[in-house]
């Protein structure tokens, strides 16, 4: 990623196995946290198809590039002691 971000390193739970990635931080946040689907596909995260995709938007409007969320995975993020 180009630029200067807010970065965290953070731990995904499912099925008693722990992986380790990073999170990107997002002050604008709606409680719904986004996962590349290549992430997904690697660890063997199971993904459930929505009955309608959601359109995410950048700061400025526009669409997202990557195209709109047509999963959507449920799992444990741990942050140090904090557990979602």
């Amino acid at each position: 990623m180009e630029g200067k971000h807010l970065i965290i390193t953070c731990t995904l739970i499912m099925n008693n196995q722990e992986i380790s990635t990073h999170a990107l931080i997002n002050c604008g946040a709606t409680g719904i946290a986004f996962r590349d689907q290549d992430l997904a596909s690697h660890q063997q995260i199971p993904l459930q198809e929505l009955e309608e995709k959601r359109q995410v938007k950048v700061i400025n409007g526009r669409p997202i590039e990557c195209g709109d969320i047509m999963h959507i995975a449920t799992v444990q993020m741990m942050i140090q002691d904090y557990q979602e």
